[in-house]
């Protein structure tokens, strides 16, 4: 039996919405001490380093020409740390919103979620919020140990990045329905995230231009919100440019965000009724 109040009155909203969000926040707090925020702070350390690493050992500090008139920029340091730290955010958003419902099912909760006055919006998008505040945090200190290492965000224009990182969460939402809805279908979280955020690094252009991919990959590429979003992100924070400027990128991200959301949503509904259908079976 699914629950069918989506379109219960505007004050359950929020109360739906900070109820998740409290939850989510007390499950962090209780169950995640602070060697866990460490250990994920360590991964922006390992990124960072790494990147540091290539640059002076493989390619003794030079970069080609390729490389620059790809992606408007010769700081390879700069752009693979951007570019590594929104990946992690695609990673961290995608896994709390995706992995919530089969959570709900695994600890047995699901049956009394949908019975509960619950409504899928507010329930993951406190979700999604929850995650965009702890990962901001691990983002922030990521880039105060990248400082050392060469990273310049000098011509940063932080407006336009504000702007850019609210579209990119939107599509980063998106992604997460719709691998949210495979997991609750499968009963699987392993294979499927990792499958997925192995094919984002590879196709996205997070370590590298999407332009030295084969045509066919950069084609995919092209349908996946996730790269225009780090080419978005990019350029704002290592070129200054304007919104104005890249009106048509985020026209793209919107729209395949869209259509990530909309999908997601269906497929999750349905996915919950499979799941419901196992559980009374």
């Amino acid at each position: 039996m699914v629950n069918q109040n989506d379109g219960m009155e505007d004050g359950m909203n929020l109360k739906v919405l900070y109820g998740t969000m409290k939850k989510d926040l007390l499950i962090k707090y209780r169950a995640y001490p602070v060697h866990f925020f460490v250990g994920n702070t360590l991964t922006g350390l390992y990124t960072v380093l790494g990147a540091w690493m290539m640059w002076k050992l493989l390619f003794e500090g030079n970069m080609s020409s390729d490389f620059s008139r790809f992606t408007g920029t010769g700081d390879y340091i700069s752009y693979v740390v951007v570019g590594s730290l929104t990946y992690l955010f695609v990673v961290r958003t995608c896994l709390n919103v995706s992995r919530s419902l089969i959570t709900e099912l695994r600890e047995g909760t699901l049956e009394s979620l949908m019975l509960a006055p619950f409504r899928r919006t507010e329930y993951f998008l406190g979700n999604m919020l929850v995650q965009t505040v702890t990962t901001s945090m691990e983002i922030i200190v990521s880039l105060i140990i990248a400082i050392p290492f060469g990273i310049d965000l000098s011509r940063a224009n932080m407006g336009a990045f504000l702007i850019a990182f609210i579209v990119s969460l939107y599509a980063f939402f998106g992604v997460s329905m719709v691998l949210g809805s495979i997991m609750l279908y499968t009963r699987d979280t392993y294979i499927s995230q990792n499958t997925l955020f192995a094919f984002l690094f590879l196709v996205c252009g997070i370590s590298f231009p999407v332009q030295y991919l084969p045509e066919w990959l950069r084609a995919i590429a092209e349908f996946i919100p996730v790269t225009e979003a780090v080419n978005l992100i990019r350029s704002t924070l290592l070129s200054g440019r304007g919104i104005s400027e890249q009106m048509s990128s985020v026209q793209h991200i919107l729209l395949l965000g869209t259509v990530y959301v909309v999908v997601g949503f269906m497929q999750m509904k349905r996915c919950e009724e499979i799941a419901l259908e196992k559980i009374n079976g």
